[in-house]
């Protein structure tokens, strides 16, 4: 990959983990970043912290950072400078933007309208199938899932997204090389292996430190029209999202929770603070002004059923119930109501929860109004 000197030390300066802020004031100072590289180690050069200059110090070689070069290239990593037409035009409107991106796998996505899916990391089934039909709806209608990467909202975000064909973005609070969780490096490969891309501002090698992740949140929101708040608690890292999408003047959206559950916390609380109810991405896709893509409609998934699977999944729909309050509503025997429950749960019209209660599932047939 061909570098200009002003990339290059753009690239050692992010090597370091330099903010958006400090490089903008270095840049000032001594007359852009190959001014800062060239007063490195002078007098009047500029100060850095002990850890920040062993870094600098170590890479501040042509040698050295031709090293760096040949090493991002072995790994498929590519570069995506602020200045680069290719930068998306969302993100690079934020005083705080990152100078450069670290991307594996497909800018094309940066094309497409883009919407962030947040929540916990410790989800609900609920939360987990709203997040899967919410990025399913969004993809068919053309849109790209934003999400972190991480366990909970943000794995089946991102893999209900895959599933439907469409174009996700992971971003990352440490480096590409270094996934976090560890066991969603399969996810990361997947992502950049196909239409899919992951993003970090953070270099090769950077651990998923506590304080990346605010950091990382701002990019999430950055990159989005709007951010969907799924399921969480207040306290979390999808309500820092939240903030930052709020500060940043993007559109807040929220899926309404079951009230007392620790997961409707933080969706109720948005909500009672004026943010935009969803229950299916048709909500999303109308109030940012995202026309549907056009995709076939899908099929009446209760087609073929008999009256009594019918009335089973209207019971459903309304709450989770045990065999025996069913049995109980429909005045059927148990042999013959666990042959329909039987029968609808192969069919995944319905899930079976702990302590034997049955669910109605949220169907791809359910994302858009009739």
């Amino acid at each position: 990959m061909h570098l200009s000197e002003e990339q290059r030390s753009l690239l050692w300066l992010s090597a370091a983990k330099i903010t958006p802020s400090h490089v903008t004031a270095l840049a000032q100072a001594y007359g852009g970043p190959e001014g800062v590289w060239d007063a490195f180690g002078s007098r009047g050069g500029p100060e850095f912290p002990e850890q920040v200059r062993s870094t600098l110090s170590t890479l501040h070689s042509c040698h050295a950072m031709d090293g760096l070069i040949a090493r991002l290239e072995q790994k498929n990593v590519r570069l995506l400078f602020r200045d680069d037409e290719r930068y998306p035009g969302q993100l690079a409107k934020l005083d705080d933007a990152p100078y450069l991106l670290y991307y594996a796998g497909s800018l094309d996505c940066l094309k497409r309208p883009m919407v962030a899916l947040v929540g916990t990391r410790r989800c609900s089934a609920y939360g987990r199938e709203m997040a899967g039909m919410l990025a399913r709806g969004l993809c068919d209608a053309g849109v790209c899932v934003v999400s972190g990467l991480a366990r909970g909202i943000d794995l089946a975000a991102h893999e209900s997204a895959l599933e439907a064909g469409g174009c996700t973005v992971g971003v990352l609070g440490s480096g590409i090389n270094v996934p976090y969780p560890p066991e969603h490096r399969p996810l990361l490969r997947k992502i950049a292996g196909g239409i899919g891309l992951v993003l970090s501002e953070y270099p090769l090698d950077a651990r998923p430190l506590p304080y990346h992740f605010p950091h990382r949140n701002r990019i999430i929101s950055g990159l989005s029209l709007g951010v969907v708040f799924v399921e969480g608690r207040i306290r979390s890292g999808g309500i820092i999202t939240v903030d930052a999408a709020l500060s940043q003047g993007r559109e807040v959206f929220a899926v309404p929770g079951c009230v007392g559950t620790a997961g409707a916390e933080g969706p109720n609380h948005i909500l009672r603070e004026g943010g935009r109810i969803v229950t299916c991405a048709d909500d999303v896709l109308e109030d940012l002004g995202l026309a549907p893509g056009g995709a076939a409609p899908e099929p009446d998934e209760t087609e073929g059923l008999t009256d009594l699977q019918r009335r089973i999944l209207d019971l459903l729909a309304l709450e989770p119930l045990g065999a025996q309050e069913l049995g109980e509503r429909l005045m059927l025997d148990a042999s013959r109501l666990l042959a329909e429950l039987g029968t609808l749960e192969i069919m995944g019209l319905i899930c079976r929860e702990s302590g034997n209660r049955f669910r109605r599932t949220l169907q791809a047939g359910n994302q858009r109004r009739s």
